[in-house]
């Protein structure tokens, strides 16, 4: 590999929305903060149109990783389980451009909103990447230590004007090692169907009625009335059902309140 840093943020168990924890600042003000996002690298996993957009935490306050040359970037994402000593490899992303400061996510214009995909949350990234490899909670059961991680927030081990050092090269040695190990169990390109993410729990509200087909149908039928009765008030629409926030569909309009709407179903009588 002839460009390689490593990123250092909070663990996640799938990063597509779901809860994130660790001991940073940016985690408890988002904390207290409910129009924030509940730490940006809840989203660093999970594909916006086929490309992955990943949040670095700030190194000295104000620094996003930038290089001269900010093409091509093997970018390994490590995180610290709370509940254990040492970090883990979660994932890691190939051929990474670094963007160099902190950017809004895509948006869509459908129906003439403009709103960021796949969350109701502000949050923002400063990687791309097409080609992510994921490392399910499962298999990251090899914690390692090593000096250069504990305080740093991320850290260029090889590339373009890259200072050499042993410290550096051992951990590069450590890191490769790592990842040809788990190169075998990674989930190339992660997404809700090849990592469903129960934490996020896409929902099944009728289950036991019916099949699971037209159950799916019966609950996106709610989600589509409900849609068009607020649209017909001049509400615009989020789609919050995949994001761990307590709702399934934010409501905009100028002038109103945002509304929080959940759709629910009632639970499905028993066959008789």
């Amino acid at each position: 590999m002839k460009k390689v840093l490593w990123v250092k943020f909070a663990w996640s168990e799938y990063y597509r929305g779901g809860p994130v924890d660790g001991n940073f600042g940016w985690l408890n003000d988002a904390k207290g903060n409910k129009a924030t996002a509940p730490g940006h690298e809840a989203f660093n996993f999970m594909p916006i149109v086929g490309t992955y957009y990943c949040y670095v935490p700030p190194q000295l306050k104000h620094h996003a990783p930038s290089n001269d040359d900010n093409a091509g970037w093997t970018v390994i994402c490590l995180a610290k389980n709370p509940k254990y000593p040492g970090v883990h490899i979660v994932g890691w992303y190939e051929d990474a451009t670094l963007v160099g400061t902190w950017l809004a996510p895509p948006t869509s214009n459908e129906d003439g909103d403009d709103r960021i995909i796949g969350s109701a949350y502000d949050w923002s990234y400063c990687i791309t990447s097409k080609s992510a490899f994921f490392i399910p909670p499962e298999h990251r059961t090899l914690p390692f230590s090593h000096l250069s991680v504990r305080q740093g927030k991320y850290s260029f081990l090889t590339g373009p004007d890259v200072t050499k050092t042993a410290r550096k090269a051992e951990l590069l040695r450590i890191l490769e090692k790592r990842l040809r190990a788990l190169r075998p169990i990674a989930v190339h390109n992660p997404s809700e169907e090849t990592t469903p993410d129960p934490e996020l729990d896409a929902g099944d509200p009728l289950k036991g009625f019916g099949t699971p087909e037209h159950r799916k149908k019966v609950e996106k039928a709610a989600e589509n009335a409900v849609i068009a009765f607020y649209k017909a008030l001049g509400f615009v629409s989020t789609d919050c059902t995949k994001t761990k926030c307590g709702y399934d569909f934010l409501f905009k309009k100028k002038g109103s309140r945002d509304l929080h709407v959940e759709v629910t179903l009632p639970p499905a009588a028993n066959p008789v």
